[in-house]
């Protein structure tokens, strides 16, 4: 049976300000297709890979919309769990004048996910999901019930903790969850931000030093404008960006991670079983279908096509596609 790729996590609706500022002087919302690992699945199934996502959404016309948008992406849907009593999440967005997001989530049912809700599928060889599953406790048992499947299955795990404070509480707790999580998984990607709230070090080089554990394969950390770092058991580096006017970074980190994702999918091989060579070449794809996405509005609308990918990719010498 070939392999393929499971998603889980958020599903939600992302309504994005359509002017500049905070949300209280947003003037209306542009409604888009939304949630971490949704968008990440859904890039994956634009990259032609298979994939399935798992989730929760509410029986609304959100959760409706949700559905629709996965289904044409080609994603496979036969694990979505849509509620007969809950709500889709909302995740309300906007883009200040100084370029940075201002969030606000009206709470539905992404984290009242139950255990007995969620399977596995057999054939999944990459596992990926996020944190915002573990804010409460039945989705965290969910959580735990398809990470122990995934290590059974010795599946490739994963983890892009996305911790957003607001739905946590906690800071101090959501720390904890995350540090445990990243001793059961082999693909540990934060940003700048969580990379310090996780480790205590503002500098990247010493956070990834204290967050690096034997059962990672890789550590990355993306720096926004100026790319990632990584860290390997051999190797170590810093993948520059490439130069655009960014229009809207939400959903870049997804973008990425679908384009790492996806290299490793078609290398075959775990991220600790490439040369740095290879392993870098990944990278710098996933670095660059991460900032094509911040070229236009919204995550999955603007995630780039494989041909725009392939165009750019092939102006770089001696590069192409992984």
């Amino acid at each position: 049976m070939k392999k393929s790729i499971t998603c889980f996590g958020e599903l939600l609706i992302d309504m994005i300000a359509m002017n500049p500022g905070s949300l209280v002087e947003a003037e209306g919302f542009l409604k888009k297709f939304g949630g971490a690992p949704a968008n990440t699945a859904s890039g994956l199934a634009k990259l032609g890979l298979p994939v399935s996502f798992i989730g929760k959404v509410g029986q609304d016309p959100f959760g409706y919309f949700l559905k629709r948008e996965l289904d044409t992406y080609k994603v496979n849907t036969k694990k979505l769990v849509m509620s007969e009593t809950g709500t889709t999440t909302l995740a309300l967005v906007s883009l200040t004048k100084q370029g940075d997001r201002d969030f606000f989530f009206i709470r539905g049912v992404h984290d009242k996910i139950l255990p007995s809700e969620v399977e596995l599928p057999k054939n999944t060889g990459i596992f990926h999901f996020g944190s915002l599953t573990q804010t409460t406790v039945q989705a965290s048992k969910a959580t735990d019930k398809l990470i122990s499947q995934a290590i059974k299955a010795k599946a490739i795990l994963s983890y892009d903790p996305n911790i957003r404070e607001f739905l946590w509480g906690d800071l101090k707790r959501a720390k904890l969850v995350v540090l445990d999580t990243a001793k059961k998984v082999n693909i540990l990607k934060v940003n700048e931000e969580e990379a310090e709230l996780l480790s205590g070090s503002k500098n990247y080089q010493q956070a990834a030093k204290k967050l690096y554990r034997d059962n990672l394969d890789i550590l990355i950390i993306t720096l926004a404008d100026k790319g990632c770092y990584y860290k390997t058991k051999n190797y170590e580096g810093l993948i520059p960006t490439i130069k655009v006017k960014v229009v809207d970074t939400t959903g870049a980190g997804d973008a990425f991670n679908a384009g790492f994702v996806s290299g490793l999918y078609e290398a075959r091989k775990r991220a600790s079983e490439l040369s740095q060579n290879e392993l870098e070449k990944i990278l710098r794809q996933a670095v660059i279908i991460g900032t094509l996405t911040t070229t236009k509005k919204g995550a999955v609308t603007a995630f780039p096509s494989k041909s725009e990918i392939a165009n750019y990719l092939d102006s770089l010498p001696g590069f192409r596609l992984a």
